[in-house]
């Protein structure tokens, strides 16, 4: 098999996006009048996408809220993310060079995030120059979330390869699902929001603890 594209989840893998996703979950229970949650608590609750981020939120901090409220809060957490999606975030060290190591060998590089497509679009745009990618693709309406997102289909496409011939690359136990149900190759980070040991117990076996062992794992 060859390599043809490398597949990056968003958050925890190319940029830490952490605390600006606490920031706007905060907000959000502070309208309920629930405590904040921690950072430790933020690392646990991110992966699925922000409906499920604000759902596991709302059972840290305890709070009790009307559940048909629940889509009210959830709007607000999407405005007020999407206003301050990048006051905190930033990019991993050595991902720059992973990725121009990526375009020397003439590699196509894709995102694909379970975080809301127009924020995704924000992010990424904001924080990486322009073309550094050539599929950039968050959650829209209708769609089902990683590890069953489909649009990974449309990045191998852009290869003009075979699912073996794209490696997914990622920091949660949802990246490494999603790849092997695409029958891809993965390397899952553990600098992101999952240790190398949650990762370990939930099964993940290509574990990669700083950038330059991913580059390591892909080029040698």
């Amino acid at each position: 098999m060859t390599m043809k594209g490398l597949l990056f989840d968003l958050d925890g893998t190319l940029v830490d996006t952490l605390e600006d996703i606490r920031a706007a979950l905060n907000h959000v229970l502070g309208m309920c009048y629930a405590r904040p949650i921690d950072e430790a608590e933020c690392r646990a609750v991110v992966g699925h996408g922000l409906r499920k981020a604000l759902r596991d939120a709302l059972w840290y901090s305890g709070s009790a809220y009307p559940q048909d409220e629940f889509e009210i809060l959830y709007s607000e957490l999407v405005r007020f993310y999407g206003d301050h999606a990048c006051v905190h975030s930033k990019i991993y060290d050595g991902i720059p060079s992973l990725l121009s190591a990526a375009r020397d060998r003439g590699l196509k590089l894709g995102v694909l995030s379970n975080k809301a497509d127009p924020l995704v679009q924000e992010i990424v745009s904001t924080l990486f120059p322009a073309g550094t990618f050539d599929f950039v693709h968050g959650l829209v309406e209708g769609e089902k979330p990683k590890p069953e997102n489909n649009a990974i289909q449309g990045f191998i496409g852009l290869c003009n390869g075979q699912e073996g011939d794209v490696t997914i690359i990622g920091d949660s136990e949802v990246d490494w699902q999603t790849a092997l149900r695409a029958g891809c190759r993965y390397i899952v980070v553990s600098y992101g929001y999952r240790t190398r040991e949650e990762l370990s117990k939930s099964g993940v076996d290509v574990i990669a603890d700083t950038t330059g062992e991913v580059e390591d794992r892909l080029w040698k």
